[in-house]
Protein backbone atom coordinates (compact mmCIF):
# COMPACT_ATOMS: atom_id res chain seq x y z
CA UNK A 1 0.00 0.00 0.00
CA UNK A 2 1.58 3.42 -0.94
CA UNK A 3 2.34 5.62 1.97
CA UNK A 4 -0.03 8.01 2.79
CA UNK A 5 0.82 11.93 2.43
CA UNK A 6 1.53 14.02 5.28
CA UNK A 7 -1.74 16.06 6.04
CA UNK A 8 -0.34 19.23 6.57
CA UNK A 9 0.99 19.21 2.79
CA UNK A 10 -2.03 17.92 1.48
CA UNK A 11 -3.07 21.07 2.76
CA UNK A 12 -0.28 22.93 1.37
CA UNK A 13 0.45 24.43 4.87
CA UNK A 14 4.03 24.19 7.09
CA UNK A 15 3.57 21.41 9.50
CA UNK A 16 2.29 22.32 13.29
CA UNK A 17 -0.10 25.51 11.14
CA UNK A 18 -2.68 26.14 13.62
CA UNK A 19 -6.79 25.20 13.10
CA UNK A 20 -7.82 28.33 11.87
CA UNK A 21 -5.07 28.04 8.76
CA UNK A 22 -6.30 24.27 8.30
CA UNK A 23 -9.72 25.60 7.92
CA UNK A 24 -8.83 28.39 5.45
CA UNK A 25 -6.53 26.08 3.38
CA UNK A 26 -9.28 23.39 3.37
CA UNK A 27 -11.73 26.34 2.02
CA UNK A 28 -10.01 27.15 -0.48
CA UNK A 29 -8.73 23.79 -2.03
CA UNK A 30 -12.13 22.41 -1.22
CA UNK A 31 -13.66 25.09 -3.93
CA UNK A 32 -11.16 24.07 -6.35
CA UNK A 33 -10.98 20.44 -6.62
CA UNK A 34 -14.69 19.72 -5.31
CA UNK A 35 -15.89 16.80 -8.13
CA UNK A 36 -18.72 18.93 -8.39
CA UNK A 37 -16.85 21.70 -9.63
CA UNK A 38 -14.17 20.63 -11.12
CA UNK A 39 -14.31 17.73 -13.64
CA UNK A 40 -10.55 17.13 -14.72
CA UNK A 41 -9.31 13.75 -13.92
CA UNK A 42 -7.61 13.06 -10.68
CA UNK A 43 -9.83 15.63 -8.86
CA UNK A 44 -11.84 13.56 -6.70
CA UNK A 45 -9.37 11.73 -5.70
CA UNK A 46 -7.15 15.28 -4.56
CA UNK A 47 -10.24 16.42 -2.80
CA UNK A 48 -10.89 12.67 -0.56
CA UNK A 49 -7.15 13.19 0.36
CA UNK A 50 -7.73 17.51 1.79
CA UNK A 51 -10.57 16.07 2.92
CA UNK A 52 -9.20 13.72 5.29
CA UNK A 53 -6.50 15.85 5.86
CA UNK A 54 -9.09 18.33 7.24
CA UNK A 55 -10.90 15.86 9.25
CA UNK A 56 -7.74 14.64 11.37
CA UNK A 57 -6.32 18.45 11.77
CA UNK A 58 -9.72 20.72 12.49
CA UNK A 59 -9.55 18.54 15.55
CA UNK A 60 -7.43 19.65 18.49
CA UNK A 61 -7.41 16.39 20.00
CA UNK A 62 -6.37 14.11 16.85
CA UNK A 63 -4.37 17.33 15.43
CA UNK A 64 -2.68 16.71 18.61
CA UNK A 65 -1.62 13.30 18.35
CA UNK A 66 -0.96 13.72 15.29
CA UNK A 67 1.98 16.38 15.58
CA UNK A 68 3.47 13.42 17.52
CA UNK A 69 2.96 10.20 16.02
CA UNK A 70 1.95 10.91 12.78
CA UNK A 71 0.07 8.53 11.05
CA UNK A 72 0.61 6.36 13.27
CA UNK A 73 -1.82 8.39 15.72
CA UNK A 74 -4.84 6.01 15.90
CA UNK A 75 -2.56 3.59 18.04
CA UNK A 76 -1.93 6.04 20.89
CA UNK A 77 -4.34 7.22 23.58
CA UNK A 78 -6.11 9.80 22.59
CA UNK A 79 -8.00 8.47 19.50
CA UNK A 80 -11.06 6.83 19.50
CA UNK A 81 -12.84 5.28 16.44
CA UNK A 82 -16.55 6.27 16.18
CA UNK A 83 -18.80 3.61 17.41
CA UNK A 84 -20.85 1.97 14.67
CA UNK A 85 -17.72 2.41 12.23
CA UNK A 86 -16.84 -0.94 11.55
CA UNK A 87 -14.61 -3.04 9.31
CA UNK A 88 -16.79 -3.16 6.54
CA UNK A 89 -17.85 0.24 6.21
CA UNK A 90 -21.28 1.87 5.77
CA UNK A 91 -23.13 4.24 3.13
CA UNK A 92 -22.18 7.19 3.86
CA UNK A 93 -22.32 10.57 1.24
CA UNK A 94 -21.37 14.31 1.68
CA UNK A 95 -23.96 16.04 2.95
CA UNK A 96 -24.01 14.40 5.48
CA UNK A 97 -20.20 14.52 6.58
CA UNK A 98 -20.22 18.85 5.75
CA UNK A 99 -23.35 18.77 8.08
CA UNK A 100 -21.15 17.04 10.95
CA UNK A 101 -18.17 19.85 10.04
CA UNK A 102 -20.69 22.87 10.53
CA UNK A 103 -22.20 22.77 6.80
CA UNK A 104 -21.26 24.96 3.66
CA UNK A 105 -22.10 27.79 5.41
CA UNK A 106 -19.02 27.57 7.82
CA UNK A 107 -16.58 27.85 4.76
CA UNK A 108 -18.61 30.00 2.48
CA UNK A 109 -19.97 27.37 0.57
CA UNK A 110 -23.64 28.82 0.08
CA UNK A 111 -23.13 31.09 -3.00
CA UNK A 112 -21.04 28.28 -4.58
CA UNK A 113 -23.29 25.50 -4.41
CA UNK A 114 -26.92 28.18 -4.58
CA UNK A 115 -28.87 25.45 -2.43
CA UNK A 116 -28.60 22.30 -0.37
CA UNK A 117 -25.43 19.65 -1.36
CA UNK A 118 -26.50 16.79 -3.43
CA UNK A 119 -28.98 15.20 -5.44
CA UNK A 120 -32.23 17.71 -4.20
CA UNK A 121 -29.99 20.72 -5.29
CA UNK A 122 -29.16 19.51 -8.73
CA UNK A 123 -33.16 18.61 -9.59
CA UNK A 124 -34.09 21.91 -7.94
CA UNK A 125 -35.28 24.13 -10.24
CA UNK A 126 -34.07 27.66 -9.94
CA UNK A 127 -34.96 31.53 -11.39
CA UNK A 128 -33.32 32.92 -13.58
CA UNK A 129 -31.01 35.15 -12.17
CA UNK A 130 -30.96 39.31 -12.42
CA UNK A 131 -28.73 42.25 -14.57
CA UNK A 132 -27.79 45.19 -13.18
CA UNK A 133 -27.28 47.71 -15.94
CA UNK A 134 -25.73 51.26 -14.95
CA UNK A 135 -27.37 54.52 -16.46
CA UNK A 136 -26.07 57.84 -16.65
CA UNK A 137 -28.32 60.85 -17.43
CA UNK A 138 -27.60 64.41 -18.59
CA UNK A 139 -29.58 66.88 -15.57
CA UNK A 140 -32.64 67.38 -18.32
CA UNK A 141 -32.70 63.68 -19.06
CA UNK A 142 -33.37 62.90 -15.53
CA UNK A 143 -35.82 66.09 -14.76
CA UNK A 144 -37.85 66.11 -17.67
CA UNK A 145 -38.04 61.60 -18.08
CA UNK A 146 -36.87 60.69 -21.62
CA UNK A 147 -36.91 57.64 -23.54
CA UNK A 148 -33.77 55.56 -23.76
CA UNK A 149 -32.11 52.00 -25.58
CA UNK A 150 -30.14 49.71 -23.50
CA UNK A 151 -28.70 46.71 -24.69
CA UNK A 152 -28.02 43.58 -22.53
CA UNK A 153 -26.88 39.97 -22.94
CA UNK A 154 -29.15 37.91 -21.56
CA UNK A 155 -29.23 33.83 -20.65
CA UNK A 156 -32.24 32.35 -22.74
CA UNK A 157 -33.19 28.86 -22.98
CA UNK A 158 -32.07 27.66 -26.28
CA UNK A 159 -35.25 27.56 -28.31
CA UNK A 160 -34.42 24.55 -30.75
CA UNK A 161 -34.25 22.15 -27.93
CA UNK A 162 -36.78 23.71 -25.67
CA UNK A 163 -33.46 24.35 -23.08
CA UNK A 164 -32.24 20.36 -22.86
CA UNK A 165 -29.73 20.31 -24.70
CA UNK A 166 -30.77 17.47 -26.56
CA UNK A 167 -31.25 17.58 -29.97
CA UNK A 168 -35.04 17.54 -30.75
CA UNK A 169 -35.74 18.02 -27.02
CA UNK A 170 -34.89 13.99 -26.37
CA UNK A 171 -33.48 13.36 -23.38
CA UNK A 172 -32.30 9.50 -21.99
CA UNK A 173 -31.63 8.02 -18.57
CA UNK A 174 -28.32 8.57 -17.54
CA UNK A 175 -26.07 4.98 -17.92
CA UNK A 176 -24.06 5.85 -15.48
CA UNK A 177 -26.00 6.67 -12.50
CA UNK A 178 -29.51 4.51 -14.00
CA UNK A 179 -31.76 7.72 -13.66
CA UNK A 180 -30.55 8.71 -9.85
CA UNK A 181 -28.20 11.33 -10.88
CA UNK A 182 -25.78 10.09 -7.56
CA UNK A 183 -22.40 8.36 -8.35
CA UNK A 184 -21.19 5.56 -5.75
CA UNK A 185 -17.85 4.69 -5.26
CA UNK A 186 -15.12 3.77 -2.31
CA UNK A 187 -13.64 5.90 -0.59
CA UNK A 188 -10.27 5.35 2.15
CA UNK A 189 -10.67 7.71 5.11
CA UNK A 190 -8.52 7.42 8.91
CA UNK A 191 -11.67 5.22 9.81
CA UNK A 192 -11.72 2.71 7.21
CA UNK A 193 -13.39 2.42 3.76
CA UNK A 194 -16.66 3.30 2.87
CA UNK A 195 -18.70 3.36 0.11
CA UNK A 196 -19.58 7.28 -1.14
CA UNK A 197 -21.41 9.21 -3.29
CA UNK A 198 -21.39 12.22 -4.96
CA UNK A 199 -23.33 14.10 -7.83
CA UNK A 200 -23.10 11.60 -10.79
CA UNK A 201 -20.27 13.70 -13.93
CA UNK A 202 -21.89 12.50 -16.55
CA UNK A 203 -25.55 13.95 -16.35
CA UNK A 204 -24.25 16.70 -13.57
CA UNK A 205 -26.99 15.00 -10.95
CA UNK A 206 -29.92 15.44 -13.25
CA UNK A 207 -30.34 11.52 -13.92
CA UNK A 208 -31.14 12.53 -17.89
CA UNK A 209 -28.77 12.73 -20.78
CA UNK A 210 -28.76 14.24 -24.49
CA UNK A 211 -27.43 11.32 -26.83
CA UNK A 212 -27.49 13.74 -29.59
CA UNK A 213 -26.63 16.91 -28.44
CA UNK A 214 -28.50 20.34 -29.64
CA UNK A 215 -26.70 21.75 -31.94
CA UNK A 216 -27.42 25.42 -31.61
CA UNK A 217 -26.46 25.52 -27.53
CA UNK A 218 -24.08 22.50 -28.26
CA UNK A 219 -25.40 20.46 -25.45
CA UNK A 220 -26.11 23.31 -22.86
CA UNK A 221 -29.74 24.03 -23.44
CA UNK A 222 -29.29 27.75 -22.77
CA UNK A 223 -27.81 30.64 -25.06
CA UNK A 224 -26.32 33.95 -24.46
CA UNK A 225 -28.22 36.22 -26.75
CA UNK A 226 -27.92 40.57 -26.96
CA UNK A 227 -31.31 41.80 -26.70
CA UNK A 228 -31.96 46.11 -27.44
CA UNK A 229 -34.65 47.13 -25.11
CA UNK A 230 -36.82 50.62 -25.04
CA UNK A 231 -37.01 51.98 -21.35
CA UNK A 232 -39.11 54.94 -20.65
CA UNK A 233 -37.18 57.36 -18.16
CA UNK A 234 -40.05 58.76 -15.67
CA UNK A 235 -39.45 62.68 -15.06
CA UNK A 236 -38.18 63.62 -11.74
CA UNK A 237 -35.85 60.46 -11.22
CA UNK A 238 -32.69 61.09 -9.63
CA UNK A 239 -28.97 59.68 -8.94
CA UNK A 240 -29.51 56.21 -6.66
CA UNK A 241 -32.96 55.30 -8.26
CA UNK A 242 -33.34 52.32 -10.22
CA UNK A 243 -35.37 50.49 -12.52
CA UNK A 244 -36.75 47.57 -12.67
CA UNK A 245 -37.94 45.73 -15.58
CA UNK A 246 -39.79 42.57 -14.48
CA UNK A 247 -39.16 39.74 -16.81
CA UNK A 248 -36.42 40.50 -18.76
CA UNK A 249 -33.03 39.33 -17.07
CA UNK A 250 -31.87 35.84 -17.37
CA UNK A 251 -33.68 32.54 -18.08
CA UNK A 252 -33.87 29.68 -15.60
CA UNK A 253 -35.60 26.37 -15.29
CA UNK A 254 -38.23 28.03 -12.64
CA UNK A 255 -38.44 31.81 -14.12
CA UNK A 256 -36.91 34.65 -15.23
CA UNK A 257 -35.02 37.48 -13.49
CA UNK A 258 -35.46 40.78 -13.91
CA UNK A 259 -33.00 43.73 -15.18
CA UNK A 260 -32.32 46.54 -13.00
CA UNK A 261 -31.48 49.61 -14.23
CA UNK A 262 -29.20 52.05 -11.47
CA UNK A 263 -29.22 55.60 -12.68
CA UNK A 264 -26.93 58.04 -12.14
CA UNK A 265 -27.44 61.56 -13.15
CA UNK A 266 -25.23 64.56 -14.23
CA UNK A 267 -25.11 67.73 -12.48
CA UNK A 268 -26.01 71.21 -14.18
CA UNK A 269 -24.46 74.78 -14.28
CA UNK A 270 -26.64 76.40 -13.07
CA UNK A 271 -29.03 74.34 -10.72
CA UNK A 272 -28.51 72.85 -7.68
CA UNK A 273 -30.95 69.68 -6.65
CA UNK A 274 -32.36 68.84 -3.60
CA UNK A 275 -35.37 66.22 -4.25
CA UNK A 276 -37.89 67.54 -5.88
CA UNK A 277 -36.59 71.34 -5.18
CA UNK A 278 -33.79 72.89 -7.17
CA UNK A 279 -31.23 76.36 -6.13
CA UNK A 280 -29.84 78.79 -8.37
CA UNK A 281 -27.51 82.12 -7.22
CA UNK A 282 -28.57 85.21 -9.08
CA UNK A 283 -26.65 87.79 -9.76
CA UNK A 284 -28.15 91.47 -8.61
CA UNK A 285 -26.39 94.79 -9.16
CA UNK A 286 -26.06 97.24 -6.27
CA UNK A 287 -28.31 99.83 -7.39
CA UNK A 288 -31.14 97.24 -7.93
CA UNK A 289 -30.69 95.89 -4.51
CA UNK A 290 -30.79 99.80 -3.19
CA UNK A 291 -33.90 100.53 -4.92
CA UNK A 292 -35.60 97.20 -5.55
CA UNK A 293 -36.27 96.27 -9.28
CA UNK A 294 -37.85 93.14 -11.11
CA UNK A 295 -35.57 91.28 -12.51
CA UNK A 296 -35.77 87.83 -15.15
CA UNK A 297 -34.47 84.53 -13.48
CA UNK A 298 -34.00 80.92 -15.23
CA UNK A 299 -36.44 78.54 -14.38
CA UNK A 300 -36.83 74.73 -15.69
CA UNK A 301 -38.94 76.52 -17.59
CA UNK A 302 -38.29 79.19 -18.99
CA UNK A 303 -37.28 82.26 -17.27
CA UNK A 304 -39.87 84.59 -14.59
CA UNK A 305 -39.89 87.78 -13.62
CA UNK A 306 -38.95 88.43 -9.65
CA UNK A 307 -39.36 91.00 -7.33
CA UNK A 308 -36.55 92.27 -5.42
CA UNK A 309 -37.32 94.78 -2.93
CA UNK A 310 -35.75 97.87 -2.35
CA UNK A 311 -32.64 97.33 0.27
CA UNK A 312 -32.37 93.74 -0.33
CA UNK A 313 -29.27 91.94 1.08
CA UNK A 314 -26.91 89.59 -0.68
CA UNK A 315 -27.20 86.19 0.80
CA UNK A 316 -31.28 86.67 0.60
CA UNK A 317 -33.31 83.69 -0.54
CA UNK A 318 -36.59 83.99 -2.90
CA UNK A 319 -38.86 81.13 -3.34
CA UNK A 320 -40.57 80.32 -6.78
CA UNK A 321 -43.24 77.90 -6.04
CA UNK A 322 -43.99 75.17 -7.81
CA UNK A 323 -41.24 75.89 -10.32
CA UNK A 324 -38.87 72.69 -9.37
CA UNK A 325 -38.94 69.21 -10.75
CA UNK A 326 -41.83 67.02 -10.77
CA UNK A 327 -42.12 64.46 -7.49
CA UNK A 328 -41.31 61.70 -9.10
CA UNK A 329 -43.55 59.88 -6.43
CA UNK A 330 -46.48 61.68 -5.06
CA UNK A 331 -47.88 64.87 -7.17
CA UNK A 332 -47.03 68.57 -7.97
CA UNK A 333 -43.79 69.68 -7.98
CA UNK A 334 -41.07 70.90 -6.02
CA UNK A 335 -40.03 74.38 -5.49
CA UNK A 336 -36.95 77.03 -7.04
CA UNK A 337 -34.98 78.58 -4.74
CA UNK A 338 -33.29 81.78 -5.76
CA UNK A 339 -29.89 83.52 -3.85
CA UNK A 340 -29.46 87.09 -4.15
CA UNK A 341 -25.67 87.84 -4.88
CA UNK A 342 -25.21 91.50 -4.90
CA UNK A 343 -22.62 92.34 -6.59
CA UNK A 344 -20.28 95.66 -6.14
CA UNK A 345 -19.24 97.71 -9.53
CA UNK A 346 -16.11 97.97 -10.41
CA UNK A 347 -14.21 100.12 -12.76
CA UNK A 348 -16.61 103.34 -12.43
CA UNK A 349 -16.67 105.36 -14.83
CA UNK A 350 -16.77 109.73 -13.62
CA UNK A 351 -20.56 110.04 -13.35
CA UNK A 352 -20.86 107.06 -11.10
CA UNK A 353 -17.77 108.13 -9.12
CA UNK A 354 -19.66 111.45 -8.46
CA UNK A 355 -22.83 110.00 -7.41
CA UNK A 356 -21.37 107.35 -4.81
CA UNK A 357 -19.45 110.07 -3.48
CA UNK A 358 -22.62 112.28 -2.94
CA UNK A 359 -24.38 109.20 -1.64
CA UNK A 360 -21.22 108.25 0.78
CA UNK A 361 -21.56 111.80 2.21
CA UNK A 362 -25.62 110.86 3.32
CA UNK A 363 -25.01 107.40 4.52
CA UNK A 364 -25.20 107.03 8.49
CA UNK A 365 -22.80 103.72 8.69
CA UNK A 366 -20.04 105.72 9.85
CA UNK A 367 -21.91 107.23 12.44
CA UNK A 368 -22.85 104.16 13.55
CA UNK A 369 -19.08 102.88 13.55
CA UNK A 370 -17.93 105.56 15.31
CA UNK A 371 -20.41 104.84 17.79
CA UNK A 372 -19.43 101.01 17.55
CA UNK A 373 -16.02 102.42 18.48
CA UNK A 374 -16.79 104.33 21.19
CA UNK A 375 -18.34 101.88 22.85
CA UNK A 376 -15.52 99.54 22.52
CA UNK A 377 -13.12 101.99 23.83
CA UNK A 378 -15.35 102.72 26.93
CA UNK A 379 -15.01 99.34 27.92
CA UNK A 380 -11.45 98.92 27.44
CA UNK A 381 -10.51 101.55 29.44
CA UNK A 382 -12.85 100.18 32.38
CA UNK A 383 -9.65 97.42 32.45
Amino acid sequence: MAEKRDYYEALGLKKGAGIEEVKQAYKELAKKYHPDLNKDHGAEEKFKEILEAYQVLSNPEKKANYDQYGHGFEGFQGYQRPEGFGAAGFDFDFENLFRNMGGFEEFGFGNIFGGQFGQERQSRKTKGSNIRVDMTLSFEEAVFGTEKEITVERIENCRACEGTGAKDAELSTCPQCRGTGRARHMQRTPFGLFAAESTCPKCRGTGRIAESPCKECRGEGKVLVEKTIKVKIPAGIDTGNHLRLSGQGNEGSAGTGDIYIVVFAEKHKLFKRDGADIFAEIPVSFAEAALGAKIDVPTLKGEVSLSIPPGTQTGTIFRLHGKGIKRLEGKGFGDEFVKAIIETPKDLGKRQKELFQELLKNEKEREKRKGLFEKLSQGFRKH
